[in-house]
């Protein structure tokens, strides 16, 4: 998956599709991690009985596991993430953004160019 934050941002300036693909893959690895650590805690402990270190394998296998549902887009969440965030720079022009701050209001869902903020008359 990502290596770094730094590789992910020259990609983004290179190649932005990939860079949006990257991401939104990782961000369902992170959820489907998430989601086997919940579901792990109903199930009995088995293997990973009273080690030491068990809660560290634990924790490496779900994020194995999570890892391979992403890689594989089993769950499709990177799939329909990607979507939304593609037809939200349709939408809004352009959500590579000025990377300053003042791109607040690109990507948040529903909120469309005439609904932004107006600046402050104070």
């Amino acid at each position: 998956m990502i290596r770094g934050i730094n590789e992910l941002y020259h990609l983004k300036q290179t190649n932005p599709d990939k860079a949006l693909e990257i991401a939104c893959k990782e961000f369902e690895s992170v959820f489907a991690h998430e989601l086997m650590k919940v579901m792990g805690e109903s199930v009995p402990e088995g293997l990973f009985e009273g080690s030491l270190g068990s809660d560290i394998y634990k924790d490496m296998l779900y994020q194995a596991i999570g890892d391979k549902l992403a890689e594989t887009g089993a769950l499709g969440i990177s799939e329909i993430l990607r979507q939304r965030m593609q037809s939200l720079d349709k939408r809004n022009g352009d959500s590579s953004g000025t990377g300053d701050g003042t791109d607040k209001n690109v990507g948040i869902p529903g909120r469309r160019e005439s609904e932004k903020e107006a600046p402050d008359d104070k």
